[in-house]
């Protein structure tokens, strides 16, 4: 995020040491806070943390508080290299729509494909997300139900995607993409994006439809080092299709960001996999709102002139710009959809339960409220089918 001509930020993670931060000590003597941390190599697991509450409607949340867990982390990046050219594995097709019900919690442990019957990728992709974060068991993410997998990693992982569609009496419902996990490295984004998962299975009332990727990068989380980048050493969010006026994505990334490993941007767009699997499902979801969750400046970011939320629970709005190659870059200046970047406050430690359904709660109403009257999301998706020409 930021404007092109400024210099990239400082590695997120830097803002971490050695000590167990401010926010970790009071996690353990004061309200109780879900933690996104890898686990350790040895010891017993985490517990794992309550599940999220289950809703009457997609704007009420409950501030039950979840289980307490502590530790942080310090991931590491790689130097970047020369990225293969690569494709998506299969072509896009109509993702699945059915949900299931939410099972109750259960002990953090393997599952096999005998127990639940999904797809045998998709249920070596949940083993190995259970194993490396405390907050997200396999189990949770098997209940999801994720669709059969479209789409891959460079290391073949599959993309996870779970669709809820809209109700067929909404034929203008808006459409909400969602995406997590784009950089490795940020455990928290991961497991937020399968905590409002989770929520909306058990609510959705078909007003909206919704599509999640809750981990968009696999290869830069399952390994043992996390990275921000993907195995093609590539910053996937400089790997877009950069907006006509912007500055060259190599160029940006040699002068104003120092040649930093962390923000590779590629040798071209879109050489990733990884980012060609968005793409497609950009254009083949067209969707009015696209929401990505990254941490951890603890900000609100948003590109687009829809009039965007003032806050989301505890984040205060900051409209920083777009750097080339980014989503936000992408997704406004190049596809002309609306890009909210949800940034956590911390990548390693969850947010307090109350404060991650706010935020659910915020961006629901924000949605409500910008898909009524002019000047909305439905004005403009309106307007735009006017524009297009009749055959």
């Amino acid at each position: 995020m930021g404007a092109p001509g400024f210099a990239e930020p400082a590695d997120p993670l830097s803002l971490y040491t050695t000590e167990t931060p401010p926010q970790a000590e009071s996690a353990l003597t004061s309200a109780p806070t879900s933690v996104a941390d890898e686990k350790p190599e040895t010891g017993n697991p985490d517990v794992n943390p309550a599940p999220p509450p289950s809703l009457q409607t997609l704007d009420k949340v409950s501030d039950t508080p979840a289980t307490t867990a502590a530790r942080t982390d310090v991931p590491d990046s790689t130097a970047p290299q020369e990225d293969s050219q690569a494709a998506v594995k299969t072509p896009p097709a109509t993702a699945q729509t059915e949900t299931s019900e939410a099972a109750p919690p259960a002990e953090k442990s393997l599952v096999t494909q005998a127990e639940t019957g999904p797809d045998k990728e998709v249920i070596e992709i949940c083993n190995r997300i259970g194993e490396k974060l405390s907050s997200v068991s396999a189990e949770e993410c098997l209940n999801a139900a994720f669709a059969p997998p479209r789409f891959y990693s460079n290391h073949h992982l599959p993309l996870l995607e779970k669709h809820f569609p809209a109700s067929p009496k909404r034929e203008d419902a808006p459409r909400i993409l969602f995406l997590g996990g784009i950089h490795g490295d940020e455990y928290s984004s991961v497991s937020i994006s399968f905590k409002w998962l989770k929520i909306l299975q058990e609510s959705h009332s078909g007003v909206y439809d919704w599509h999640f990727m809750p981990l968009t990068n696999p290869d830069g989380l399952l390994q043992k080092k996390s990275t921000r980048v993907n195995a093609n050493h590539v910053d996937l969010n400089r790997n877009f299709i950069p907006a006509e006026t912007a500055i060259d994505p190599i160029e940006h990334w040699q002068t104003y960001a120092k040649k930093r490993a962390r923000y590779y941007p590629g040798a071209k767009p879109l050489s990733e996999p990884e980012t060609q699997a968005i793409h497609l499902l950009i254009d083949e979801l067209q969707p009015d709102i696209i929401v990505s969750v990254h941490a951890p400046h603890g900000i609100l970011d948003y590109d687009g002139t829809i009039t965007p939320p003032r806050n989301l629970g505890p984040l205060q709005l900051k409209q920083l710009g777009t750097y080339p190659g980014s989503l936000g870059n992408y997704g406004w200046f190049v596809k002309q959809i609306p890009v909210m970047t949800i940034e956590l406050k911390h990548a390693g430690i969850m947010p307090k339960q109350h404060d991650i359904d706010r935020m659910w709660a915020d961006l629901i109403q924000w949605i409500k409220q910008r898909t009524e009257g002019d000047g909305t999301l439905l004005a403009r998706k309106e307007s735009m089918r006017e524009k297009k020409p009749t055959l």
